[in-house]
């Protein structure tokens, strides 16, 4: 063999051991970016996991916040409504008592009223009868008049002839 086919063997031999040592290196580097993808995921998915953890430990205390909360505001909303019927029934009593003395004042100036009603009709009656009285004695005076007057006209009278 000739100098020249010994070096291009030997240069072929060297790109021979480029090619392995590249692929080697290849294989290197894609392992190591398989095992780094790898780790980067497995950590992606613990912190999923954890974040999930965490929100469903953060839902389960705002579940809890919100039945404490309601549990709180149907206590208050049953307090509010036993406050309101007390007043209801305050209310309605002292409606009730003022009913009651507005019917009796009103019942004491009907009995006022029938009162005086009777005095009036009383005082009528009485100036009724006197005036009837005086009418009477009147026409009594009147009739002694007339009875006088027809005495004295007749003696005083002519003859009849």
């Amino acid at each position: 063999m000739t100098e020249y086919e010994i070096a291009s063997l030997g240069l072929r031999e060297a790109a021979v051991w480029v090619a392995i040592v590249q692929a080697a290196i290849s294989l290197g580097v894609g392992s190591v970016q398989c095992v780094l993808i790898w780790r980067g995921l497995h950590f992606m998915r613990r912190a999923a996991d954890g974040r999930d953890e965490g929100l469903k430990a953060q839902r389960e205390a705002d579940d809890k916040r919100h039945n404490e909360a309601m549990k709180a505001l149907a206590d208050r909303h049953a307090e509010a409504m036993q406050a309101d019927e007390r007043r209801h029934v305050e209310v309605t009593q002292a409606d009730e008592r003022r009913h009651a003395e507005v019917m009796q004042a009103f019942e004491r100036q009907e009995r006022e009223s029938d009162r005086r009603h009777a005095e009036a009709m009383d005082a009528a009656e009485r100036r009724e009868r006197e005036s009837l009285r005086r009418h009477e004695e009147s026409m009594a005076a009147l009739d002694a008049q007339r009875k006088g007057m027809e005495t004295l006209i007749e003696r005083t009278a002519p003859p009849r002839a």
